[in-house]
């Protein structure tokens, strides 16, 4: 008899998945499982005793999605990688700037007609709020800032650390699902496609998905250096002049986010000091938690 452990460990992802509205193959499934290791065989054997989950081929999903929305939504993810492919040389430009990563829902190929491009960017320290200034600028330059609720295709940098400050167990909140599988997912993509310390620095996600831990995602990507234009900036901006505008920067930005809380926080999670700067203002972990474990309680229920 299959236990109670082990099939929450099947549960969760899916319910964390279709509530996300993206159907998982047997070894995604697998991958994504919650606290154990599974093989693709026993995720497949206990898919099968789960009440209201349905199993169409190697395709496991739960409520109304279907196999025609995953991949539907795969194809709009791929319109979107390469959107950020196209646009990756832009990082090059960004002064003090370490690393870039795609987050969330793009990350494991899951978009929408309104899908933006969520990003996590690593920064020098001391210079966090200088890095984020340049970004801001060169993508409201190009217009490809998230500005409205015309989000398609349109990047959203809500999420800087400096590479003092990498650790974000601090961050997590009781049963944290979503940020469990958001770290996990993690795709980097700028100066390459490969992990560097951030993973290092929260191996606690590990204990949560052990088998997603081990098998990052990975884009083969084009290492591009740091341009000219960057080099320059930087050395003016190294000393006394780049103490300054770093904190001329952090004050200045500091106030626009103040007024955004005011007027756009909805469930905020709004952190913000010299390592790090997060800006949801409607941050759904808490939601998302809930409706699983609410899930989890009802379905759990019915295979006694």
């Amino acid at each position: 008899m299959v236990s109670r452990d082990i099939r929450k460990s099947v549960l969760v992802p899916i319910i964390f998945f279709s509530w996300f509205r993206f159907p998982l193959t047997l070894r995604e499934l697998r991958r994504y499982a919650w606290r154990r290791e599974l093989t693709e065989e026993e995720v497949k054997s206990i898919v099968k005793g789960l009440p209201n989950v349905s199993l169409v081929g190697d395709i496991v999903w739960r409520n109304d999605l279907s196999i025609g929305e995953r991949l539907g939504r795969i194809d709009l993810a791929d319109q979107l990688w390469r959107k950020v492919e196209h646009w990756r040389w832009l990082f090059s430009n960004v002064p003090f700037l370490s690393q870039v990563y795609v987050t969330n829902t793009l990350a494991y190929n899951n978009a929408h007609s309104n899908s933006d491009i969520d990003l996590l960017v690593v920064a020098q320290p001391g210079r966090l709020w200088t890095t984020r200034a340049w970004l801001v600028v060169w993508m409201n330059l190009f217009k490809l800032r998230v500005r409205s609720t015309r989000r398609w295709g349109k990047f959203s940098p809500e999420f800087f650390l400096s590479t003092q400050g990498l650790d974000i167990s601090k961050l997590a909140i009781e049963n944290d699902y979503y940020l469990a599988y958001w770290l996990a997912d993690l795709v980097p993509i700028w100066p390459d496609g490969e992990h560097r310390s951030l993973r290092q620095a929260n191996q606690w996600v590990k204990a949560s998905l052990p088998v997603a831990w081990r098998s990052p995602r990975i884009r083969r990507l084009k290492y591009l250096k740091p341009s000219i234009f960057r080099g320059v900036i930087e050395r003016i901006l190294r000393g006394k002049w780049g103490d300054q505008f770093e904190e001329w920067a952090y004050t200045k930005q500091r106030r626009i986010i103040d007024k955004n809380l005011r007027k756009f926080g909805v469930n905020p999670s709004v952190i913000y000091n010299r390592d790090i700067i997060k800006l949801h203002f409607n941050d759904r972990r808490a939601q998302v938690r809930d409706a699983i474990e609410q899930a989890l309680d009802d379905l759990l229920a019915k295979t006694k």
